[in-house]
């Protein structure tokens, strides 16, 4: 179990009805909740900026979601086979890298300046992958394209928290990771017969940089004196911030479970398509339009749904959902069943990735907002490293089945030790007289 010390015990996983205390015993929020105190008047979440941000992080995606035929491109030019997967994976480490050391440096102040330069690397990165022939020059325009894109998606994410009004956490952040999923449903089915009109896929890759232009007048309409409501940021050397930050217990306990969810999402996305093709089954790719449309779909219909309930007893639930959606997935032998398991993992999905989100944002210090929902973002990377590495060693000995079924008793495992640790934190304290 993880020490909790009396002194920051977990209020809502004791009582979720205790609020959380400021520094100065001032009541703030819930856990799980957003009642946090605002001055005068609801803010609008739709604004012209709100809008004006998801549309570039639609771009954005778009950019990422591409790069589903890169494998195939890597392929067609004179570099050993070999090096392939290196390729693919050192994007995610640049990222998975900078990341936690940029994200205490970009607030809703000064992300602005830096989305316009990061996607000024983005852009001139994607024009050169047309250029690149061998191991180094494509090492060099990949380290350059994930460091461009870790800037520019921490930059989005610092402003995203200065345009949510308080008690739309839940709202906001499924809106967010919907348009975040939009790319990958439309964009695949599309590429081949762009590739086709416009001459390979590195032509597809100058006309993403055309696309990702449109940033620039987008962000005009993004308008940072939001920020200045959100509170007030961390200072100092970014060390000693993030070790303030992490001494919160549930801070920890959140990312944990967001590792698990991504490192077992992780070997799905990978190895699907060899699972299907050892079954027999043709065309398991569509697990991923009918998971991923799932997925939406609950975010959509339940999108005001995460801020009404209890956020802890959805999020519990939802990843012991997911850990059967895996066992599912580990016995299923036809493509029906494969199909109906992705339905089923997608709305688990749906529900798990954004609750993780608006819990972190819901208790983190207003100081550490910011780089706490960059931290969710670094761990998505770190999953989609340890997963496939992981993933990779199982299937070297076993079989996919093997994989899956491991996947889903670490997902049950984990909503058990949360489910525990709440009933645990629910008992009185009895303090010595």
């Amino acid at each position: 179990m993880w020490p909790v010390p009396s002194s920051c015990a977990f209020p809502s996983w004791t009582n979720p009805e205790l609020p959380l205390m400021d520094q100065n015993g001032k009541r703030t929020a819930h856990f799980g909740s957003d009642t946090q105190e605002t001055g005068p008047g609801d803010r609008p979440l739709f604004t012209r900026s709100f809008v004006a941000f998801n549309a570039i992080t639609f771009l954005s995606f778009c950019n990422i979601a591409i790069f589903f035929q890169f494998h195939d491109y890597l392929g067609t030019l004179p570099i050993d086979p070999r090096w392939s997967g290196f390729l693919i994976a050192v994007f995610s480490l640049v990222v998975l890298v900078v990341r936690p050391f940029i994200s205490p440096f970009l607030n809703e102040s000064n992300s602005r300046k830096w989305l316009l330069i990061s996607t000024g690397a983005v852009i001139f990165s994607l024009f050169l992958y047309d250029r690149a022939r061998t191991v180094e020059t494509m090492t060099l325009v990949r380290l350059a394209h994930g460091g461009g894109y870790a800037v520019m998606n921490t930059a989005l994410v610092a402003l995203l928290v200065g345009y949510i009004p308080p008690g739309r956490s839940g709202q906001a952040f499924g809106l967010f990771s919907i348009i975040t999923l939009l790319p990958y449903a439309l964009v695949p089915p599309v590429i081949a017969p762009v590739m086709a009109w416009a001459g390979g896929f590195g032509r597809v890759l100058d006309l993403s940089a055309l696309f990702m232009a449109l940033t620039f007048p987008l962000a005009l309409l993004l308008k940072p004196a939001l920020a200045e409501k959100a509170g007030p940021e961390t200072s100092g050397p970014w060390a000693r911030a993030m070790l303030e930050n992490l001494r919160d217990p549930r801070i920890l306990i959140l990312l944990f479970i967001s590792l698990i969810v991504w490192t077992t999402f992780a070997p799905v996305f990978f190895f699907l398509e060899s699972y299907g093709d050892s079954l027999g089954i043709p065309n398991a790719g569509w697990f991923f339009t009918l998971s991923t449309f799932a997925e939406i779909g609950v975010r959509v219909v339940a999108g005001k749904a995460f801020d009404r309930y209890d956020k802890q007893r959805m999020l519990v639930g939802a990843v012991a959902w997911l850990g059967l959606g895996f066992l599912f997935l580990g016995g299923v032998s036809s493509m029906t069943g494969l199909l109906g398991v992705g339905v089923f993992l997608g709305l688990g999905w749906g529900v798990v990735m954004p609750l993780l989100t608006a819990i972190v944002f819901d208790i983190s210090d207003p100081r550490f907002r910011s780089l706490n929902t960059n931290l969710t973002m670094v761990i998505f990377q770190a999953g989609f490293f340890l997963g496939p590495l992981l993933g990779g060693a199982v299937l070297l000995r076993w079989r996919h089945g093997i994989l899956y079924d491991g996947s889903g008793v670490m997902l049950l495992i984990t909503a058990a030790l949360v489910l525990m640790l709440r009933k645990q934190q629910a008992e009185p304290d009895i303090a010595p007289e």
